[in-house]
C-alpha cells in the first residue's frame, strides 16, 4: 500500500483524490453562446448561397441537355426550329402536340401527360430543383417568335405563323432560346416566354433604329421576377400575359439560367439581359409583323 501526504493528511492509494475544478461563470457561458450565434449568423447565409448555387448548376446542366436535343432536331429538319405547339386536328382537344414531343426522339425525356400520352415538358431535364411548383410543366420557356404556335391551333383561325430558321438569325451566340420562368397561377404554365419589345422595354427601336442606352429591363423589373401562387388542383387561367410566368425569375442568387441559340447556357443577372441584343429576333412569327411596318414600333 502506498501512502502519500496531501495537505498534512496521510492517504492511501485507495483513497480518492478530489481535484479542484472551477465551473463556467454565467458571463462566460453567455459569451460562448453569443459567439456561436454570431458564427451561425455568418455561416448559414453562406451555406444557403452554396446550396442555391448547386441547384442553379443542376438547372443549368438540364438546360444544356435540352440545347443538345433541340440542336439535333434543327439539323435534321433543314435548320428549322419546331413549332412551340400545334394541333393534329384543330377540332379535337386531344390533337395538341407541344415542342417537347417534337424533340423527344433526341432527348428521350418528358412525361407522357399530354393528350393521347404525348410528351409534355416535365420531369428529367425539364426540371429545376429551385422551382417552387414542381408539378407544373414548362419551367423553361421557349422564345415565342422562334417557335411560334402552329396555324392549326384553335385560336389561330388558320393564320400561319412562320417558323424561324437558324440561318436567318444574326448573332445566335447572343440570342436566348430558352429561359427560366416564374410560377403560373394554377397546375400548368405558359409554354413560352414573352419576347415583344413592350414586354421588356419602352421604345428601344424607333423608326428601325435601336438606341442601346434604352436597352434594359426597366419594364420587366416591375412585371417579372415573381411567382404566382400555383395550385396543383386548379387549372391555369392563362390570363397573365407577360407577367410572372412569362418573364425570367432570378431565383439562383439573383441570377437566372438561359440557353442561347448556339447551344451554350449560362447564368445571367437581371441587368445583363438586354431586349434588343438578347431577345429581339425579326424572323419567325415576327417576320410578318416587321414586313407590315409596325413591329417593333
Amino acid at each position: 500500500m502506498v501512502r502519500v501526504m496531501v495537505r498534512g493528511k496521510h492517504l492511501t492509494s485507495a483513497t480518492p483524490v478530489r481535484a479542484n475544478r472551477s465551473a463556467f461563470t454565467l458571463i462566460e457561458l453567455l459569451v460562448v453562446i453569443a459567439i456561436v450565434a454570431i458564427l451561425a449568423a455568418i455561416l448559414f447565409p453562406v451555406f444557403a448561397q452554396a446550396r442555391e448555387k448547386a441547384r442553379g448548376m443542376s438547372c443549368l446542366s438540364n438546360m444544356r441537355q435540352l440545347a443538345l436535343g433541340l440542336a439535333q432536331y434543327v439539323q435534321d429538319w433543314d435548320e428549322t426550329f419546331p413549332m412551340g405547339q400545334f394541333w393534329t386536328n384543330p377540332s379535337d382537344p386531344n390533337g395538341q402536340v407541344v415542342w417537347s414531343e417534337s424533340i423527344k426522339p433526341y432527348t428521350k425525356q418528358g412525361v407522357a401527360g399530354g393528350p393521347l400520352g404525348r410528351s409534355i415538358p416535365l420531369g428529367g431535364i425539364y426540371e429545376c430543383p429551385s422551382y417552387p411548383a414542381q408539378y407544373q410543366p414548362s419551367k423553361f420557356g421557349y422564345h415565342l417568335d422562334l417557335m411560334p404556335d402552329g396555324a392549326s391551333c384553335p385560336w389561330q383561325n388558320g393564320s400561319m405563323n412562320e417558323v424561324a430558321r437558324l440561318a436567318e438569325i444574326d448573332s445566335p451566340t447572343d440570342k436566348i432560346a430558352l429561359m427560366e420562368k416564374g410560377v403560373n397561377d394554377g397546375n400548368s404554365s405558359w409554354l413560352q416566354f414573352a419576347t415583344w419589345e413592350w414586354d421588356w422595354v419602352d421604345y428601344v427601336v424607333v423608326n428601325g433604329q435601336p438606341d442601346p442606352a434604352k436597352d434594359g429591363m426597366n419594364i420587366a423589373i416591375g412585371k417579372g421576377d415573381c411567382d404566382f401562387i400555383g395550385n396543383p388542383s386548379v387549372g391555369s387561367t392563362f390570363s397573365n400575359w407577360a407577367t410572372c410566368s412569362m418573364l425570367p425569375r432570378f431565383r439562383h442568387n439573383a441570377t437566372t439560367e438561359v440557353m442561347f441559340l448556339d447551344g451554350h447556357a449560362k447564368s445571367m443577372t437581371r441587368n445583363s439581359i438586354k431586349w434588343y441584343k438578347n431577345i429581339y429576333i425579326p424572323v419567325g412569327s415576327a417576320k410578318q409583323w416587321t414586313r407590315e411596318g409596325w413591329y417593333p414600333y
